[in-house]
């Protein structure tokens, strides 16, 4: 089931939007846009640059309930901002719908193998990542001296399908203002809040678009990239499989360590770096903070709106698809199979039963069409209108939304109101306790270093203060410290010291860092049991391909080129492409791969290529016949052409600039959503 799109906003210069109303590009979590030209003089310079990467999210997210973030592996909720860019905060309502949003696009394009994922892969810190490098982008653009005028947002919010009567018109300032209110575009409850972030979503859209037209692509370069595309050649083609050639490769560890060493330069790590160091982590002063209940209390009183929560209803669907755009004969026939389930459920069959065997909502058929908890505003409107219409126990449909039609049964209401203190003490208290630890931890950081700058070595310090100094074990500039994970800038530092040197402290997300550099080694070959597996499939490949090239070899030569026969003497099959093909397309026996499709190409009509190593096994393969594209064709690709060509330049100089503005502008992740994690 997806969720109602939201809207992003933007900050008016000092006061609201009298009419909000438009399309917006780059939009916002949860915003549910038409997309009409916002910025029609700058695009008419622009018309290719549809494909560019929006850093902001899109619409149109799944919904995933309000446990959203319990669900991901999170404790109680104890963060209130996931970043700083610049000093300005990132807050954590706007991070979770984000997140929200991040996982609805992973989970449509990978389907089930979303599921594979999902323990390795946190939406919350991309969508931390996708934030800041919005709000980058917002400093820059404003240097640049790229506005957004109050009508342009106006434009943008009445272009908002929730926010227009049937008709089309803007339902009126004071039902906009009811809308927010009552939470229709989490986290956004307030006009100017909301504004602000449809400021920010043009503002980075403007900026895409101007960096976009800085990218030129020639003539010359689409007819290339249109006669690349569009040449076709027929083959005739042999695969002698790896396994086949040589399947009993069994060498001794002698052996394989002696081609380990002769091979070094495959498995070589270049130079790699050992450190002693001290890591201060929340456990070394954890004992140092408490949280009293009175002062949990007292922020529980000061701050009681934030634990007001809104009516939430919790039901279930069972949804039967059908495309929007579908002939009338695909939509009747969906609201026919809809309603004959309604008609089995009202005769007496179980609900959820039927879900799970019927629905065509993967997100929520094993759970019995179960959606959870959710409020308004977090539904398309259609489902939103009949979830908010019934009374638990009764079910309503078949209700068509763009998705297709939903039979609804309403499980639970849970009426608005304040959430007690007792339901929220340890989020509170997890909440208050964070910044006390971070700054205890910082302050016997600090502590530490300043020792060691007076002259005490690494560990006489540590002793002093009851740390203990480890081993970074050798680390190439790909590695990573023991037990601190991935922390690319800690990497950094230790090739940047000299030997002896201490590093000063390094604060990362989950401990602040002093280390001394032990050692360097200039060539750094990881030791051959480490590595085992890996030579040995390397060497049994290496030795497999020899053999393979030979046999294939012999049998072209005795066959005098002739592939039929040389298929025959190998025992193998002669594939020949079924009719004429492109570059990119997968060949049977070989699936897509380059050096063949590179051979393939690049061989004249006639004659026989190979052996060749491809992935699979060796090739050799024949040309028998090469059709040049149809020119009449270069004006329909054009504009695809010019739009593909584009994109990766446009990624790659965003890409730099965004690079550069995080060198330039001060940026603070809160290493409290890593913590929470888990």
């Amino acid at each position: 089931m997806q969720t109602q799109e939201g809207a992003a906003s933007c900050r008016t210069s000092g006061q609201r939007v009298g009419c909000p109303v438009g399309g917006v590009a780059g939009g916002h979590p949860g915003r549910r846009t038409e997309r009409r030209p916002v910025l029609n003089k700058l695009r008419e310079n622009l018309k290719y640059t549809k494909w560019i990467l929006v850093l902001v999210a899109l619409s149109f997210a799944l919904f995933f309930g309000v446990d959203w973030w319990n669900s991901r592996g999170r404790g109680p909720m104890q963060v209130t901002w996931v970043a700083t860019v610049g000093g300005e905060p990132i807050g954590i309502g706007e991070c979770q719908a984000r997140g929200r949003q991040i996982e609805t696009r992973y989970r449509r394009l990978m389907g089930d193998q979303y599921s594979k994922i999902r323990d390795q892969f946190d939406p919350m810190i991309a969508a931390r990542e996708e934030l800041i490098r919005s709000r980058l982008i917002e400093h820059d653009a404003r240097r640049l001296g790229l506005r957004v005028s109050d009508a342009e947002v106006s434009q943008a919010i009445r272009g908002i399908r929730l926010f227009q009567n049937e008709d089309g018109s803007f339902v009126g300032m004071e039902r906009y203002r009811r809308m927010l209110m009552k939470g229709y575009f989490p986290p956004y409850r307030d006009p100017a809040a909301f504004e602000a972030a449809i400021r920010r979503d043009l503002l980075v859209e403007k900026w895409q678009q101007l960096i976009a037209a800085s990218v030129v692509v020639t003539p010359e370069q689409v007819k290339r990239e249109f006669e690349r595309r569009n040449e076709k050649v027929s083959l005739e083609y042999l695969v002698l499989p790896y396994e086949e050639a040589a399947p009993d490769v069994n060498p001794k560890d002698a052996e394989l360590a002696a081609w380990y060493e002769a091979h070094r330069d495959r498995y070589s790590q270049g130079e790699a770096r050992r450190a002693s160091f001290v890591a201060v982590t929340d456990k070394a002063v954890a004992s140092t903070i408490d949280i009293s209940d009175e002062e949990i209390e007292a922020y529980y009183q000061q701050n009681r709106d934030q634990y007001k929560r809104p009516e939430q209803r919790r039901a279930r669907h069972i949804l039967v698809r059908v495309e929007p755009d579908a002939d009338e004969a695909a939509i009747e026939e969906a609201r026919r199979k809809a309603q004959a389930i309604r008609e089995r459920i009202d005769a007496g069959e179980d609900f959820a039963a039927l879900a799970r065997k019927l629905s065509e909502d993967e997100g929520t058929r094993d759970k019995g069409g179960d959606l959870g908890f959710f409020a308004r505003g977090q539904m398309v409107p259609a489902f939103e209108e009949a979830v908010f219409g019934m009374s638990p126990g009764e079910v309503a449909g078949p209700v068509r939304t763009r998705y297709g039609f939903h039979v609804i049964r309403l499980e639970e209401v849970q009426e608005e109101g304040l959430q007690p203190l007792e339901e929220v003490k340890e989020q509170i208290r997890a909440q208050l306790r964070f910044p006390r630890l971070r700054e205890a931890r910082q302050e016997l950081g600090k502590k530490l270093a300043e020792l060691v700058e007076s002259g005490k070595s690494l560990a006489d310090a540590a002793s002093e203060l009851g740390l203990e100094v480890q081993d970074s074990g050798l680390i190439p500039r790909s590695g990573t410290f023991p037990g601190l994970g991935p922390v690319p800038e800690l990497v950094a530092k230790l090739f940047e010291l000299e030997p002896g040197q201490a590093s000063g402290l390094i604060s990362v997300p989950t401990a602040d860092v002093v280390m001394v550099l032990e050692e360097v080694v200039p060539d750094y070959l990881p030791p051959f049991e480490e590595n085992r597996a890996r030579v040995l499939a390397d060497y049994r490949r290496e030795k497999a391909a020899e053999v393979a090239e030979q046999r294939l070899s012999r049998a072209l030569k005795a066959a005098k080129g002739d592939l039929g026969k040389a298929a025959q003497r190998l025992g193998i099959s002669l594939h020949r492409t079924p009719e004429p093909v492109i570059r990119g397309t997968a060949l049977e026996g070989l699936g897509r791969d380059p050096e063949v499709e590179r051979l393939a190409f690049t061989t004249a009509t006639g004659e026989v290529a190979g052996p060749i190593r491809a992935a699979s096994g060796v090739v050799a393969l024949k040309v028998t016949a090469h059709e040049k594209p149809d020119p009449e064709q270069l004006t329909e690709q054009w504009d695809a052409i010019v739009g593909a060509l584009k994109a990766p330049r446009v990624q790659r100089l965003i890409s730099s600039r965004l690079e550069t503005l995080a060198q330039e502008i001060e940026v603070v992740r809160n290493p409290a959503l890593e913590a929470a994690k888990g």
